[in-house]
């Protein structure tokens, strides 16, 4: 037999022999679903809320929470509404916010407020898609699909084709394209069919690292996106972090449950700790986030705690700003 062959013959039989599943790939198993379907309270399909004041877009958002997938398959939540003929917006918010360490300019009053590092490890962040149902490909709390579907040419060749109505590529409908870790994503359907149903996928892109656990706050209203950024006077991706706020909720291992409207979800005491303290400081452009972080590990030093970044974190040891000793520094590789 052939040397190289018989070498390759032993190195698959010892493979063969390895009980590996790669199982160490793939995050932590939680209690949450990692594919399920988002309905109203009666188990309907969702539908439009008229958003008038602050309050209404509290009393309005939907809090909730996605497992992380344990396959390579894609995780996510569908919803269904009807459309009314209008616009509707599309919002969804996931736990928490990330920033980019400013290292060097610390004296700067622009970028002062970002000296201190973020907290990597309570991060998620969820993709947002929408369009007529008839286009979705998925099997609502099953499997995830798209709207993308194949078109025949002339030649016989398949090409795809994405007849989703969200997202909105950047400026089509005046409105910036808003998308990255524990960013709000957000989408305007200009004009949705009257009577005709369309489908919401929230697809999970990352889930925190610290407990596999990704909370978000979702609304859908009449109106379009802009019309909410101006309610609530947001004109950047920072300030768009404070139009739903509580949105980052402390896991609870018997509690699964879907908050319709803030109330519900405060009453609950599932809210993280100074999670909505953090996101004023985060999205006030006058408010310093530096001190809030300062402030933050002062606090914790103080009470003997100290803060949890990569596990599992508690309400005492639960921290919004990094480790300042990741700060790199001039010339580090």
């Amino acid at each position: 037999m052939n040397r190289r062959i018989a070498s390759l013959l032993l190195a698959t039989s010892s493979l063969a022999g390895c009980d590996y599943t790669g199982d160490f790939l793939f995050p932590e198993a939680t209690p949450l679903e990692d594919v399920w379907v988002l309905t109203d309270p009666d188990g309907e399909f969702l539908v439009p809320a008229d958003i008038a004041t602050v309050e209404d877009i509290a009393a309005n958002t939907i809090y909730a929470e996605v497992g992380a997938p344990q396959t390579t398959a894609n995780g996510g939540i569908t919803a269904d509404f009807i459309g009314t003929g209008g616009p509707v917006c599309l919002w969804v918010d996931p736990e928490v916010a990330f920033w980019n360490q400013a290292v060097f300019e610390r004296l700067d009053p622009e970028v002062r407020k970002w000296s201190y590092p973020d907290n990597v490890y309570d991060d998620g962040d969820i993709e947002l898609f929408a369009g007529l149902s008839v286009y979705y490909t998925g099997s609502p709390g099953v499997s995830v699909g798209n709207f993308v579907v194949a078109y025949e040419d002339s030649l016989g060749n398949e090409v795809p084709i994405s007849l989703a109505s969200c997202p909105n590529q950047v400026g089509l409908q005046e409105e910036p394209a808003a998308s990255g870790r524990g960013s709000p994503e957000f989408c305007t359907i200009q004009s949705t069919d009257l009577g005709i149903s369309y489908t919401i996928l929230l697809q999970t892109f990352s889930t925190p690292r610290d407990d596999s656990r990704l909370s978000f706050g979702f609304l859908l209203a009449n109106g379009s996106c802009e019309s909410l950024r101006n309610l609530v006077g947001s004109t950047t991706a920072s300030t768009d972090e404070c139009l739903i706020q509580g949105e980052a909720l402390a896991p609870n291992v018997d509690d699964v449950e879907i908050y319709y409207g803030f109330d519900a979800l405060n009453e609950a005491g599932r809210i993280w700790d100074r999670s909505i303290d953090f996101e004023g400081e985060f999205c006030d452009p006058e408010a310093r986030l530096d001190r809030f972080c300062a402030q933050e590990l002062e606090e914790k030093a103080e009470a003997g705690e100290f803060c949890e970044l990569r596990d599992s974190p508690t309400q005492d040891n639960r921290c919004y700003c990094g480790d300042l000793n990741d700060t790199p520094s001039g010339g580090a590789l």
